[in-house]
């Protein structure tokens, strides 16, 4: 065997080394953003559902666990911004019985579209809310 060729077996081996290491390591921190992605969108989704459930009804009694949990997500998975909303709509809600979470429902929208990578869209809030004629029976009674 000659040296020219031992020292080229040798680059080329480590060579292909370092890149197997760099895409490893890569790969490995890509993994890991997507389920740090996941699991923010997934509990952001589940805050988002929440209060859009208690802005259909008034009563948040009927649902103060899911609240209360939705609560602690976007503390835990929140932006500054979202966490600074999230505590004026505890200490409205405390304070006063009564709170505004359009502005944190807003803002979890556009965080959510924001990590899934899409379009931002305009701020306006329009939504339905169908009440069966059974329930409107139901109410009058």
């Amino acid at each position: 065997m000659s040296l020219e060729f031992f020292i080229s077996t040798i680059v080329a081996v480590s060579v292909a080394v370092v890149g197997w290491v760099t895409g490893h390591k890569l790969n490995g921190n890509r993994d890991i953003r997507n389920k740090q992605r996941e699991l923010r969108v997934r509990y952001l989704t589940d805050a988002y559902h929440t209060f859009m459930e208690l802005g259909r009804n008034v009563d948040i009694l009927k649902n103060y666990k899911d609240v209360e949990k939705a609560i602690y997500f976007l503390h835990l998975f929140g932006t500054p911004k979202l966490i600074e909303l999230c505590n004026s709509f505890v200490e409205d809600l405390t304070t006063t019985n009564k709170s505004n979470q359009t502005e944190m429902v807003l803002e979890i929208r556009d965080l959510i579209r924001d990590e899934l990578g899409l379009e931002q869209v305009d701020r306006q809030f329009k939504l339905l809310k169908i009440t069966p004629k059974n329930e409107i029976r139901k109410n009058e009674t």
